[in-house]
């Protein structure tokens, strides 16, 4: 391409062009879906069931059960934080990830850890019968509202960013399901970490679709302002 077709093919596409506020503010928004994501989480399952007995008390009686619990917490809240910096090209942090990847690790090596040595005594105390359907139940209506406000800035990667909300909202029942459903490490693994890989792929079925939406308003608009 000449210079004189490049200068052509820029002002072409810049014509007409409106300003437009910056959108460069990711924390907000990933903390108001958080939270409000958690009111949900804990608001539904309270309706559904109780608390386990005693389940509170465990938090502050057995520092190996609150630290498996803040683990997960912060890993979470980590995948949310990099599922909405995917929202403002250039502003994923390489370290932020590695992060959020080896707490999620953590996290469930507590459990592993915990089929030899369990942070309380493994019981059937507060088994919920369908405590996997109620992952997905909790985790879907996050999953999809959080897909839709990132989609709504510009995510470059909207296949990686479906996997890390993916992972921040299947995390969340899996976590307040350690204080309202029975506590079993094997039943943990099974029954409420294992369903979030199903978000994670969910996650990324939501990326897939939105990017090629994406790529095909692109194209329109382009394609608008060229005529």
């Amino acid at each position: 391409m000449t210079n004189r077709k490049r200068t052509d093919l820029i002002n072409t596409l810049s014509k007409d062009l409106q300003p437009v506020s910056p959108r460069n503010g990711i924390v907000f928004p990933a903390l108001l879906w958080f939270i409000m994501s958690w009111i949900y989480v804990v608001a539904l399952s309270l309706y559904l069931g109780p608390l386990r007995t005693g389940a509170l008390e465990s938090l502050i009686k057995s520092p190996q059960f609150a630290f498996e619990s803040l683990v997960g917490l912060i890993s979470g809240a980590l995948f949310c934080l990099i599922a909405f910096q995917e929202a403002i090209p250039g502003r994923r942090h390489q370290w932020l990830v590695w992060l959020a990847f080896i707490s999620a690790l953590l996290w469930i090596s507590c459990y592993i850890a915990g089929l030899s040595f369990p942070a309380i005594e493994p019981s059937w105390d507060g088994k919920r019968a369908h405590c996997v359907l109620e992952a997905y139940l909790y985790s879907g209506p996050p999953l999809i509202i959080g897909y839709r406000l990132i989609y709504q800035r510009y995510p470059l990667n909207s296949l990686r960013a479906g996997i890390f909300l993916g992972m921040s909202a299947g995390m969340l029942p899996a976590l307040f399901m350690q204080i309202s459903c029975m506590y079993d490490p094997r039943h943990i693994l099974t029954h409420h970490i294992a369903p979030i890989s199903i978000i994670v792929v969910s996650g990324a079925l939501l990326g897939i679709i939105f990017n090629k939406r994406k790529h095909i308003h692109d194209f329109d608009n382009i394609a608008h302002t060229r005529h």
